[in-house]
């Protein structure tokens, strides 16, 4: 019976071996490597996105910039108009010589045909030079109104791409967040089927151990059967001590995803500056953590930490804490752009492929719902 046991121990053995072989294969790709890709992906297609609204925001503030002075121009010129009407309407009499005079009285008292034609001529040159003048200004009137509604459509046109790239960012941060919320929960799979392939192989190796000694003991009384037999019959003989089993190894935790490192309190806002300053004029590049270019996360995450390291995507930053009162030091961010503020309204960022890293007005940019946190 204990043979039978025995064979049928070390058959399940085998079988829990080549099952641990079998996972083993299985995970020696990451699962989460194709849902990686598609973040890395996805984040890059959100920043193009920022790029390009940011692009369309600074044409939307100039266009409405010369919309609001054509219609400052328009105002002036109706005035004009007015001004010109209401001066013709009394022009004749106040610049006659005898002052005052309506037409009827300044042919009254006409001597002769050329007394009178000369007269009417003056009246006629008067009346011609302003009628000429406010004729002009009503034609420039003209001309601002036509282009006053070029630039009305074009603002209008500008605006359409503005709210079609809000959504389009929209859209690409909840694809990102839905990949990260992938990610994670794939690296948490895989962290739990390893510790499961472990206890397994583990489990495993110690049923093999006890399975052995179970073998050799069974094999040491089936040699010695006839001298026990004789033992026995001289008045017994105490049977060897069964080998105790090995202890059973203890399942490993396999290490846990690396997440973000949490806000903390301690930074000193002058240092997060100087590195700011220290970093003017480096590249931009998609990804960078710097020595010598950045992306706009990893410029921030370098000033914050004073090392080359990413504490996360501005989704990350716009969940740390928010300030009303912004100090030197402080991370100025939104959805999809990110820089350290340096006080008197302005940031230091690495702004994009053109510029890299600058100094620029946050106010300029306030329109993009930037918001300030503290690290």
């Amino acid at each position: 019976m204990r043979t039978a046991n025995t064979h049928k121990n070390m058959a399940r053995c085998a079988a829990t071996a080549t099952l641990a072989c079998v996972l083993g294969l299985g995970l020696a790709a990451p699962a989460y490597a194709d849902t990686a890709s598609d973040l890395a992906a996805a984040r890059t297609k959100l920043e193009q996105i920022g790029t390009q609204t940011q692009q369309i925001y600074d044409e939307l503030a100039t266009q409405t910039q010369a919309l609001d002075q054509t219609a400052g121009e328009i105002t002036q010129k109706q005035q004009e108009i007015a001004d010109g009407q209401a001066k013709l309407s009394t022009y004749v009499a106040g610049e006659y010589k005898t002052g005052g005079l309506s037409l009827l009285q300044v042919l009254t008292g006409v001597d002769d045909l050329s007394d009178m034609l000369n007269r009417l001529f003056y009246y006629g040159i008067v009346s011609d030079k302003q009628a000429q003048t406010i004729q002009e200004v009503k034609e420039l009137k003209q001309q601002l109104t036509d282009k006053q509604a070029e630039q009305e459509k074009n603002v209008a046109t500008t605006q359409k791409k503005v709210d079609e790239l809000n959504a389009q960012q929209a859209e690409a941060q909840n694809v990102v967040n839905s990949l990260d919320s992938q990610l994670q929960a794939e690296l948490a799979a895989e962290a739990e089927a390893n510790a499961a392939l472990q206890a397994g192989i583990n489990a495993s190796t110690a049923e093999k151990a006890t399975v052995s000694n179970e073998t050799a003991g069974t094999t040491e009384n089936t040699n010695n059967g006839g001298q026990t037999s004789n033992n026995n019959n001289q008045g017994g003989n105490t049977p060897a001590p069964t080998p105790a089993p090995a202890p059973t190894p203890q399942p490993s935790t396999p290490a846990p995803a690396p997440t973000p490192s949490a806000p903390s309190q301690s930074v000193d806002g002058g240092s997060v500056v100087s590195r700011a300053y220290s970093k003017l004029g480096c590249a931009y590049s998609w990804g960078g953590i710097g020595p010598n270019s950045f992306d706009c996360s990893g410029f921030v995450s370098y000033c914050l930490t004073g090392r080359y390291c990413r504490l996360g995507t501005t989704g990350t930053f716009m969940g740390w804490t928010r300030v009303s009162d912004p100090q030197p030091g402080d991370v100025v961010v939104n959805s999809y752009h990110t820089g350290i503020y340096i006080g008197g309204g302005q940031m230091i960022h690495a702004s994009d492929y053109n510029t890299g890293v600058i100094i620029s007005s946050v106010a300029a940019g306030m329109n993009n719902n930037y918001i300030f946190v503290r690290y």
